[in-house]
């Protein structure tokens, strides 16, 4: 009895660690160790292991999400590094027992949502995808398998049965929690960017101009899909909205295209959003908004500098010819197979793009990727889960709902120039737990809502 007394003890106390402030500080101190010292695969590792160990000592999800969201954060640098990995493939032993036994200590139990229909609907078309017309050994290749699994019917189950495992009964403090998780990603990003500058201060300084480095679009993404947030926190202490303005910096400095033009549309959204809802803080949001066009004003030569990589890039049609011979090729690939689609595992365009050994031939915008990969069956299909989406916001619409749906729609426009959405991990991931929290989450309401806007 004293052991299980003392097990029951250590266990509450973890629990009560992971729920904490200290948690997301030693994730950030963590992913920034292994950043500088240039230990990510080992990190990946590491931090799999913690997100593992979470799972055991509680059923709720919001630890592991907060450690999978900072690793992605550093993990993104890690390109052609599979044989690394590969070479590394028994750290990954400890990480796979914990995740199987936390089946086995806590019982989950699967929940479909309102969009359900319209993820099925979606599962169904990627399986379809390509029907009469695609390569057999194409369609059946473990890339593609991979991709049609996690985008569909694996997606679905992944969400079902994790997504309900979340803390809804906490109140505002689940709220809170779920928002602190995107700031921790967006500190772990600007420690990744330092480093990035910091170790080619010599090329930065010669230039005074965005440095050129190939994850900067998905750091982009995910500094998009986590900037709401900080605006969401700064509703209770407005100090934090500053690091929703380190957001929309640390994307200038990331020199994406597609971040700088959303981006700043993104952060445009964020600050009318508060003006206009936040009536509490709206005096200070004016002074904020002023303070930021007049540091504009002042520093515009700077941020030109900064940003001119970005929009010489965003300008150049050499620099744009690859995605727009994608789309091209895209209405192609629609018009020869109208109703299926060439299908995901189609590898047929990298004559124009060459992607990445073990990912799929994207088109790079997300309209011409259903079309040409799924047809009409899959316009339809995605149309009806769009459709779904909306409904679920404006069932449960309150502030919060509000933030997730500024994310989701963050990902929208990102996912017109990149892959976004159609990356499983971690984007698709999150986009759909956010509207699982939208229909489960009761901490706030309309009436919350309403109350915001007068100033209470």
């Amino acid at each position: 009895m004293e052991r299980g007394s003392f097990l029951k003890n250590a266990a509450a106390k973890l629990n009560n660690f992971n729920a904490s402030v200290y948690y997301s500080l030693m994730l950030i101190a963590l992913a920034s160790l292994f950043i500088i010292t240039g230990n990510e695969v080992i990190g990946v590792y590491a931090m799999s292991f913690i997100i593992t160990a979470t799972l055991i000592v509680d059923s709720d999800l919001l630890p592991a999400l907060e450690g999978i969201l900072v690793t992605c954060c550093f993990a993104i640098r890690c390109k052609n590094s599979g044989p690394e990995f590969f070479n590394l493939w028994y750290l990954a032993v400890p990480t796979l027992i914990l995740f199987f036994a936390h089946f086995f200590i806590h019982k989950r139990r699967p929940r479909l949502y309102s969009f359900t229909p319209g993820m099925i609907a979606v599962s169904i078309a990627i399986i379809l995808g390509g029907s009469g017309i695609i390569y057999w050994k194409s369609y059946f290749s473990p890339t593609s398998l991979f991709y049609m699994f996690s985008l569909g019917f694996g997606m679905i189950l992944l969400v079902s049965f994790f997504a309900p495992s979340l803390r809804y009964d906490k109140g505002a403090e689940f709220a809170e929690r779920f928002s602190r998780m995107h700031v921790s990603a967006i500190i772990t990003l600007t420690v990744s960017l330092m480093n990035e500058y910091i170790t080619r201060f010599d090329e930065f300084r010669s230039k005074f101009s965005a440095l050129p480095f190939q994850w900067r679009n998905n750091a982009a993404t995910i500094l998009m899909m986590c900037m709401p947030f900080a605006f969401y926190l700064s509703a209770k202490k407005y100090g934090r909205i500053f690091f929703g303005i380190l957001a929309y910096a640390a994307i200038l400095f990331t020199g994406s295209r597609g971040g700088l033009l959303f981006g700043t549309v993104e952060f445009a959204i964020c600050l009318l959003t508060v003006l206009i809802l936040d009536k509490k803080h709206r005096k200070a949001s004016l002074i904020t908004v002023g303070v930021f066009a007049v540091i504009s004003l002042i520093a515009w030569k700077y941020l030109a500098d900064i940003a001119s990589y970005a929009v010489t890039r965003l300008l150049d049609p050499g620099e744009n010819s690859i995605r727009l011979s994608l789309i091209k090729r895209g209405i192609e690939d629609f018009r020869s197979a109208p109703v299926f689609g060439r299908g995901l595992g189609y590898m047929g365009n990298r004559d124009i793009h060459h992607s990445a050994k073990h990912t799929l031939c994207w088109y790079h915008c997300s309209p011409v990727q259903v079309a040409a990969s799924m047809g009409i069956t899959g316009i339809a299909a995605y149309g009806f889960l769009n459709i779904q989406r909306i409904l679920c916001f404006i069932r449960n619409k309150s502030y919060f709902s509000i933030i997730l749906f500024i994310s989701f729609l963050s990902l929208e426009m990102m996912s017109l120039v990149n892959p976004g959405l159609f990356a499983p991990f971690p984007y698709l991931l999150y986009i759909t737990i956010y509207f699982a929290v939208m229909e489960s989450y009761k901490g706030e309401s309309r009436e919350t809502l309403a109350a915001m806007k007068k100033g209470y």
